[in-house]
């Protein structure tokens, strides 16, 4: 993929102080981007982003809309030229539809599906005003019905992440369906199992800057794929 490509844009990545929300603000920030990391640890992001040039810090909580305005309002009359929303949140891998703590469940929505419909709705002012906004919104092969190790009908597991990611493919596509007369293009991107904890690299997942790459590919590959879909490594993965 293109690098060195120098550009004014900007972007705004959530998630942005660990595993792949860290590894793309690295990406874009390499390509010439500048770029907004929002995160809940801003003094632990900033020790993992110390030796990254061009990136701005701030504290942001998915859970909280209002927050999320305020963090947005630092664009009021500028515009936004990417919206990478890629912060979630996991579930256990033993839980099952039958054995889930539903309580569980509902954080797992809370975070996944309404975050990052806030995180769409306070960024959206900014997006209207760029000349060719993209929203790139991370889902996951858990979610979808085409992933032949962890998919829907493929493995039990992780049963909140899943339905919860299930529901934001959805959520791109309907976003997609309303913003593409505006201009904004809104892409569902798979990163592939990617090792953002240890024990991850046992089975077999690939390192967070890889899984960037794939998240970040309708930004630096514009054209590549289509709007709506959800793509992993600039391929079509059924939602």
């Amino acid at each position: 993929m293109p690098e060195g490509d120098e550009t004014t844009k900007t972007a705004v990545v959530t998630g942005g102080g660990r595993g792949i929300g860290a590894a793309a603000v690295r990406r874009l920030v390499r390509a010439g981007w500048t770029v907004t990391a929002v995160v809940r640890d801003p003094d632990r992001a900033g020790e993992v982003l110390a030796d990254v040039e061009g990136v701005t810090i701030v504290r942001g909580d998915l859970h909280d809309a209002a927050e999320l305005h305020d963090v947005a309002r630092a664009f009021d009359g500028r515009p936004l030229d990417l919206l990478v929303a890629n912060a979630a949140r996991f579930a256990p891998w033993d839980q099952t539809a039958s054995n889930a703590d539903l309580d569980d469940v509902l954080d797992s929505f809370e975070v996944n599906v309404l975050g990052t419909w806030r995180t769409l709705q306070a960024f959206l002012p900014a997006l209207r005003r760029a000349k060719d906004p993209q929203v790139i919104v991370v889902g996951s092969g858990a979610g979808s019905h085409s992933d032949p190790q962890f998919g829907i009908t493929s493995s039990p597991g992780a049963a909140g992440y899943a339905v919860s990611k299930a529901a934001v493919h959805a959520l791109v596509r309907k976003a997609a369906t309303e913003l593409a007369p505006e201009g904004i293009e809104v892409y569902g991107v798979d990163p592939g199992l990617t090792a953002t904890s240890p024990d991850m690299e046992e089975m077999g997942a690939r390192p967070p800057a890889v899984g960037a790459e794939s998240v970040l590919w309708p930004a630096l590959l514009p054209g590549s794929v289509d709007p709506g879909t959800l793509t992993r490594d600039g391929l079509d993965l059924g939602w």
